[in-house]
């Protein structure tokens, strides 16, 4: 398949993200059929394409608009992901097809038939084999050990702290936009809504999730460089504890307690206490008592106790 070759070559990191022919993502998906649908969202659909050589890979399709097409999501996803690509914490950008073509459509009357601009947009990324974080939130009981989530909010940090250096704001920062490799390293996806951070903005109509909605931007429109890290705290306390809301710290500690196997080091008591105080620092209505992405990766890598085991929490 033409372009095929291509598509390998930059998945193997010989070449940089390209303009990729239609034809050659509507083959690998199967023309986008439903069963290789792997993820959807408000603004597009997102497949699994699988390469002559089994490797696969990620085709998001912006929902196609017929006459009033509006690529400012698309060029705005585009430039992001070109700006933040090639850091292990955000997903890898491979390539782009923007194609036009007509299609015919009937008017009122049986003989009024007239050609429609039809503009298909689609981004292609590499392909994350364990979903999104959604997925694998629980409750402090079950699911991911401790020493995993406290991976992965790291990597998310670090994650952050790279868009922060080239003046993104994501705008849209959630566990479904968070996927998760075969080793749980976290990847933030999904740059449709991201701004340049060079100054605030106010923006008319308002997307996103409740909960990670950050206020300014909910109430009055606006986006901040300190806008991703209200979010950033919703996303920490989800893992520390498995749904969102304050928690009670006590209560926490006691049911980590409870889950780990060995008595409970000093050091994971310092983690999960630091987990809890960072996201509700991050949680503040004002902005600028919000801490920074580098305050924030100092606070989780800081110094800590790893020889004292701790009864403390009964």
């Amino acid at each position: 398949m033409r372009g095929e070759t291509v598509l390998e070559r930059i998945l193997e990191g010989d070449e940089e993200p390209k303009d990729l022919p239609l034809a050659l993502l509507q083959h690998i998906t199967n023309d986008f059929c439903e069963e290789r649908k792997i993820g959807q969202g408000g603004f597009g659909d997102v497949y699994k394409g699988v390469l002559r050589n089994g490797l696969a890979v990620a085709v998001k399709r912006i929902h196609i608009n017929v006459d009033a097409v509006d690529d400012k999501l698309f060029r705005r996803e585009f430039n992001s992901l070109w700006k933040t690509n090639n850091h292990q914490n955000v997903v890898r950008f491979l390539g782009f097809c923007s194609n036009s073509y007509q299609i015919r459509i009937q008017e009122a009357g049986p003989e009024e038939i007239k050609l429609a601009n039809v503009r298909e947009r689609l981004l292609c990324f590499e392909y994350i084999s364990n979903g999104s974080l959604d997925k694998h939130i629980t409750d402090e009981l079950r699911g991911l050990e401790w020493e995993t989530r406290y991976g992965i909010i790291i990597g998310i940090c670090n994650g952050l702290c790279h868009l922060k250096e080239k003046n993104i704001i994501h705008m849209d920062l959630k566990p479904a936009n968070i996927l998760l490799d075969d080793h749980m390293v976290p990847k933030i996806t999904d740059f449709g809504l991201s701004r340049p951070n060079e100054s605030s903005h106010t923006i008319g109509q308002r997307f996103g999730t409740r909960g990670y909605l950050v206020p300014e931007y909910e109430n009055a429109g606006k986006t901040l460089v300190k806008s991703d890290i209200y979010s950033l705290g919703a996303i920490i306390i989800e893992l520390v504890t498995g749904c969102m809301g304050a928690p009670d710290k006590i209560n926490v500690l006691r049911r980590w307690r409870h889950r780990w196997s060995k008595p409970p080091t000093l050091k994971q008591y310092q983690q999960v206490t630091r987990c809890i105080d960072i996201a509700a620092r991050c949680r503040q209505q004002e902005p600028g008592l919000r801490p920074s992405i580098l305050e924030i990766i100092s606070s989780l890598i800081g110094p800590e106790s790893t020889d004292v085991h701790t009864g403390q929490v009964g």
